[in-house]
């Protein structure tokens, strides 16, 4: 009974050290998201450590499979460097370079950046009872041409969106004809001055389109209410803009 315990507990910590996640993250990097110019040798991320012991990092880049690991990334990016050591309260930083030659090139491409960062043991700690967790990040990495048509900036006046369909078929299509990634924190109608939530946390590829559902809540819209859009810019900040439906 007493090794069906200690079994029980193991698979429960190692559960803890699989599914942790950055929530938990003490390293950090500068920003909410890579943007990476297509002209660019490299991009120089900085991480930075507030743990008052040692940590071991790991970073590699994926198409877009939160279920990536080191050995199975196919994304066209080395972090250098790969797997090292962060001291306690230090900084460190990385190099990221593309090494791809065939992304489109009036539009951006979207991959991310994956951080696991584990707390690195003594020898003397290796035998003792401890709780180990490892904590992963993920981030988008936008690769961005130099052809690209318009700025960054302007993403919101390239957007259209269309009312579509009656009662609980009521949704709204949003189209995206910019070359970049609209990164949307939420989008609600505004009827007779109240919002009704559309989507949030989503994201509208270059030139694509994305049916948003209204909710079946007795909502009556029209062409005549407006679309409150909240786009999340380079920087991370939140940008808000009215639009009117089509």
């Amino acid at each position: 009974m007493a090794c069906l315990k200690r079994l029980a507990l193991s698979v429960s910590f190692l559960m803890i050290a699989v599914f942790a996640n950055n929530a938990l993250a003490s390293v950090v990097i500068s920003g909410t998201r890579v943007i990476y110019p297509a002209q660019a040798r490299e991009k120089v991320l900085q991480l930075t450590s507030h743990d008052a012991y040692p940590n071991l990092m790991q970073i590699w880049v994926d198409n877009g499979n939160p279920a990536s690991t080191p050995q199975t990334a196919d994304a066209p990016f080395i972090a250098s460097p790969q797997i090292f050591r962060m001291n306690p309260k230090a900084g460190q930083v990385v190099r990221l370079v593309y090494t791809g030659t065939d992304q489109p090139q009036d539009r951006e491409s979207v991959f991310y950046i994956n951080f696991m960062q584990m707390p690195a043991l003594k020898s003397s700690d290796m035998q003792a009872n401890k709780l180990m967790l490892t904590v992963s990040s993920r981030m988008k990495v936008f690769y961005r041409p130099e052809s690209i048509v318009g700025a960054p900036e302007d993403i919101a006046k390239s957007m259209t969106f269309k009312l579509q369909g009656s009662g609980s078929s009521l949704s709204v299509l949003a189209e995206n004809n910019s070359g970049y990634h609209a990164v949307v924190r939420e989008a609600n109608l505004v009827i007779g001055g109240k919002p009704v939530g559309l989507t949030k946390a989503v994201m509208l590829a270059p030139y694509s389109t994305q049916k948003w559902p209204v909710a079946n809540n007795g909502t009556r819209a029209s062409s005549t209410d407006q679309l409150r859009l909240t786009l999340v810019n380079d920087f991370g900040a939140d940008v808000t803009s009215d639009f009117p439906l089509q």
